[in-house]
């Protein structure tokens, strides 16, 4: 494997707030030969940012993703990357902080076990302005928010099932397909699994732990969980298995409260007990974040609710249409 013939990807959507500091951050990384921003139709000044920056480096270079999701993005990216003589793709998202030795450890990493793809722990990062996305980060580092995800925390290096991605052998990722481009969130979960089905090894390595950027507003995490747990339901059908453990908590912690006031009024005021002890259990696990504990049970009732709504839903339908959340 050319140590130097390794490729970054940007999948990007409206990312003009972290794109030009992501750049920055990136270009003195030296085993990265380019940089390719792949945009989805972004309406901000996101290939503004990018055009910018390809005028004063070559390394930096702009491709416009027709099919939109970030799924479709990378695989473009992935076969043309092929056809220049690319070994290692990593993959980047606009919305987080890399470490200066961020490549240079990934495909040292990949040289050293022999793995399929080396992913990364992802923490969620305090060093933000707006209280809603502290809390959010709050959240997030927590098990109330990431419901113990090794991933999710500083774990040791080691073999795992999924984590956040970052490095492939190209080939490799090539011949499974790349993502699933109908996938419009969890393309990564769902990678991973035909993966490991194919008899591929996933690495993760805790030395190139990245942190990233929390949604801003309940709202915007509320539509990311809802999204998150519709296309989790997807990857579960296409892969013939159940949801685990983490994934059903928040959807029995919304049938509970759903169900709560109606059976309260029709059977007995007993039946929302459940529902007061799963309030009282997010106010609880919330509490030991002092000033901004109340916002973060706030966005803990959001994010489970949201998960659970979007799996709900998803057994109600058929896999949507790509390109549509």
């Amino acid at each position: 494997m050319n140590r130097f013939a390794t490729l970054l990807v940007i999948p990007c959507l409206n990312e003009e707030t972290y794109l030009p500091g992501l750049l920055e951050s990136l270009l003195p990384q030296a085993l990265a030969r380019e940089i390719w921003v792949v945009d989805g139709g972004s309406t901000d000044r996101s290939c503004e940012i990018v055009s910018n920056m390809a005028r004063i480096t070559p390394r930096v270079r702009l491709l416009h993703n027709p099919d939109v999701t970030q799924a479709s993005g990378v695989n473009m990216a992935a076969k043309l990357a092929q056809e220049r003589g690319y070994d290692t793709l990593i993959r980047i998202d606009a919305h987080e902080l890399y470490p200066p030795d961020f490549v240079e450890t990934l495909v040292d990493t990949l040289a050293a076990t022999g793995a399929d793809s080396v992913t990364v722990p992802m923490i969620a990062t305090r060093r933000v302005a707006d209280p809603w996305q502290r809390a959010a980060a709050d959240l997030q580092r927590g098990w109330l928010g990431h419901g113990g995800a090794r991933h999710r925390k500083i774990a040791r290096s080691g073999w795992v099932q999924h984590g956040h991605h970052a490095a492939f052998r190209l080939t490799r990722f090539l011949e499974l397909g790349g993502y699933d481009a109908g996938f419009v969130a969890n393309e990564d979960v769902e990678f991973d699994q035909r993966l490991r089905a194919a008899g591929g090894r996933i690495w993760m390595e805790q030395k190139a732990a990245i942190r990233y950027f929390p949604r801003r507003s309940p709202r915007a995490l509320f539509r990311q969980m809802q999204r998150n747990g519709r296309w989790r339901l997807h990857t579960a059908r296409k892969h013939h298995r159940m949801l685990g453990l983490r994934q059903n908590l928040p959807v029995i912690a919304t049938l509970i409260l759903l169900l709560a006031l109606p059976s309260a009024l029709v059977l007995h005021p007993a039946a929302a007990l459940p529902a007061l002890g799963y309030l009282m259990l997010v106010l609880l696990l919330s509490a030991r974040c002092g000033r901004s504990s109340l916002r973060v049970a706030w966005l803990a009732l959001v994010s489970h609710i949201g998960f659970g709504l979007g799996v709900l839903s998803a057994m109600l339908k058929r896999r949507p249409v790509a390109g549509r959340s």
